[in-house]
């Protein structure tokens, strides 16, 4: 393994090329996340993805959000370091960075009557870049819905000067109590994943349903095919299980999966990994392109396997954002990416 930033660097475009295409595509820009104004909802049963040490402080937090800078004020600083160090190594390895603003007092108050709280930090759950489309998509919790505004500043000046980019919103879900039940229709980014003309989006009770896979397929056809995996719910999204890292080659958490790899997949080389390794997001990392792979640091045995593959792994210290729920993939929403 080479060191943290690798050793291949690019210029960076003065201007995004917006798209993203098979998801090992060399990575050319991307929305990275921020700790800014994180604040938890009121704890309830379905935030079960939580961790104990988390669940305990939000029901100590009682009917009012949890302000992490206020309560857990070390571990915020270390979420923000470690976002900022993500970043740092995209643009040390050209990658064009952006960060979402801070939400503004009238979004942190949008749905707070369904969930209180309000999160920046996993900017790829509730959108998803298609190819030339950008998709604003429901994510079950309710307080995660607005994230979609400060991420839409971003990308709305790079769809309206691209002819061929298009903005496709998702019908709002329906009221609910609690926020995560209902009919939806839900469907959340961390669920999605794209090869070429094949798109597979994982389903389960805790994210995406057939409402919300059973939209994208409406708005997606012909152009792509889908596969839709149903998933136990042991993991939060479909990138809790799999990973593609290039062409013929995957990481797999295959114990959380109620199906068999989809036809496109079958002959690939599969990296299996076991549920601690899945625990520890071996397959929420993030491809720079088919050749470099960022990985949450400690995954010694998956580093070897990438290895003796040659692919390079790109340990990175990620435990403090992990800590919340997600990993490098959820902190990182690539818009450009080549095909």
């Amino acid at each position: 393994m080479k060191d943290m930033t690798g050793d291949i660097s690019y210029d960076v475009d003065e201007q995004t090329n917006f798209g993203a295409y098979t998801d090992f595509g060399r990575l050319r820009a991307a929305i990275v996340g921020s700790a800014d104004g994180l604040a938890l909802p009121p704890f309830n049963p379905t935030l079960h993805h939580y961790n104990d040490e988390v669940q305990a402080a939000l029901r100590r937090s009682g009917d009012q959000a949890l302000l992490v800078a206020e309560v857990m004020p070390e571990r915020w600083h270390k979420t923000v370091e470690q976002l900022d160090q993500l970043a740092a190594l995209y643009e040390s390895n050209g990658v064009q960075v952006y960060r979402p603003r801070p939400y503004s007092e009238e979004e942190t108050e949008y749905l707070a009557h369904l969930q209180p709280g309000h999160s920046l930090l996993y900017p790829a759950d509730p959108v998803y870049t298609l190819g030339k489309r950008y998709f604003e998509l429901n994510i079950r919790r309710a307080y995660r819905r607005k994230e979609v505004f400060p991420l839409r500043e971003i990308v709305a000046p790079m769809i309206s000067s691209d002819a061929e980019a298009s903005h496709v919103v998702m019908p709002a879900p329906q009221p609910f109590e609690p926020s995560s039940g209902g009919p939806g229709p839900y469907l959340e980014g961390g669920d999605i994943i794209c090869y070429q003309n094949h798109v597979f989006v994982g389903e389960s009770d805790i994210a995406s349903n057939r409402a919300g896979t059973d939209w994208l397929e409406s708005h997606i056809t012909p152009e792509y095919q889908m596969h839709r995996m149903p998933m136990k719910g042991t993991v939060l999204h479909l990138l809790g299980a799999m990973v593609l890292i290039r062409e013929g080659l995957l990481i797999l958490y295959r114990d959380e999966l109620n199906c068999d790899l989809p036809e496109p997949l079958k002959d690939w080389d599969v990296i299996e990994i076991s549920e601690a390794e899945a625990r520890a997001y071996a397959t929420v990392g993030v491809s720079l392109d088919d050749e470099r792979y960022i990985i949450p640091a400690g995954l010694h045995r998956v580093n070897e396997e990438l290895d003796r593959r040659g692919v390079q792994p790109i340990p990175i210290d990620f435990e403090h954002v992990g800590y919340w729920g997600g990993c490098v993939s959820c902190a990182t929403q690539a818009i450009s990416r080549d095909p």
